[in-house]
């Protein structure tokens, strides 16, 4: 034999029909929500295609709006759009809660679209331990074109960003973060093409007696005095992230 591989195998030998996939490339190529970052297991998603059912808690300033809508979609057939009302400071927010995952690497993944505004896109994870609370914030704030991470201070940090960004009717933009539940620091957060490490930065943290859980939000909140419009699609919620 020319080669090291068993005579049964394909591999190496095809050209234009590649016979190796991994289960991560094949389930993308089948329609997964999660086809940017493909690490961690699963425990939840939501890929806003539902005909009426709304899975989230949603609030907001007055006068927001939040609808499944058709106007945009990063896959399938519709999104969440959320507006905010016209003054600054004000937001829509998506809320969902979790018990505690049994693996405590915990990443929060989603693609948004930003066609009005000037929004500011945040993710914010609270965790309840029984016998404090935490919380991990990252942001990208298109007034000023950067991203932040809360630190354990409550100060926000700046990160470097390299990334393109515009408010366009079909420009889709991902953000991940992932922490860790058991040491309460960051692990990394992935903005478009560029992921940060932020290995080893400890987690705002505080004492509280609530029972163990996990709350998630996303945020859409208006910087400047005129409404911001965004699009939500394909939200993943993993454990046990490397």
């Amino acid at each position: 034999m020319s080669h090291t591989l068993p005579d049964y195998t394909t591999k190496y030998k095809l050209a234009k029909i590649f016979g190796n996939v991994d289960n991560a490339e094949l389930a993308a190529r089948l329609g997964a929500c999660s086809t940017m970052d493909r690490r961690g297991n699963l425990i939840w998603y939501d890929d806003f295609e539902a005909a009426a059912a709304v899975k989230w808690d949603v609030a907001g300033d007055a006068g927001y709006t939040m609808a499944y809508s058709t106007d945009r979609a990063w896959m399938g057939n519709q999104s969440m759009k959320t507006v905010t009302h016209t003054d600054a400071a004000d937001n829509v927010i998506l809320e969902k809660s979790f018990c505690l995952p049994l693996e405590r690497r915990i990443g929060i993944e989603f693609m948004f679209n930003m066609t009005t505004g000037k929004p500011e896109i945040s993710i914010l994870i609270l965790g309840y331990t029984g016998a404090f609370c935490f919380n991990a914030i990252v942001q990208y704030n298109h007034n000023t074109g950067k991203l932040y991470y809360l630190n354990s201070a409550g100060a926000y940090v700046e990160l470097t960003r390299h990334d393109s960004t515009t408010i366009t009717n079909e420009s889709w933009f991902f953000m991940k973060l992932v922490i860790d539940w058991d040491v309460k620091e960051y692990v990394r957060f992935i903005f478009c093409g560029t992921e940060y490490d932020l290995t080893g930065i400890p987690i705002r943290t505080w004492a509280s007696i609530l029972e163990r859980h996990v709350d998630i939000f996303l945020y859409n909140t208006a910087v400047t005095a005129a409404a911001s419009t965004v699009y939500f699609d394909n939200f993943i919620l993993t454990q046990n992230e490397p």
